[in-house]
């Protein structure tokens, strides 16, 4: 089962729109606890820092209720999600740095 968000990210004078999935493969479908999350990041964030974290719940239990969090294809050039198991939660980095930046 699966769910999704849309995240809105500003910085400077420009935007992003990130789409993050959440899906566990049992029958309840998760669900995020915000409906939308925003983050601001600044062009100066190296690849790998941590943007937002975002966390959704289902009616399963145990080791039934573990969530992975993933990006659609065209959300990949730029942001990556990780999900940490430990707190069941998704963090989105840097995944790559915008060409116009690296002078």
């Amino acid at each position: 089962m699966q769910s999704c968000f849309k995240a809105v990210y500003l910085w400077l004078t420009a935007s992003a729109s990130v789409t993050v999935m959440v899906e566990d493969i049992n029958d309840h479908v998760p669900v995020f606890t915000q409906s939308i999350y925003r983050a601001m990041m600044s062009e100066s964030y190296d690849v790998g820092t941590s943007i937002v974290s975002v966390s959704a719940t289902d009616a399963d239990t145990g080791s039934n209720a573990r969530l992975l969090y993933s990006l659609r294809k065209q959300d990949r050039e730029y942001f990556m999600v990780v999900s940490v198991e430990a707190t069941n939660t998704g963090v989105l980095k840097v995944h790559r740095v915008s060409l116009t930046r690296v002078r």
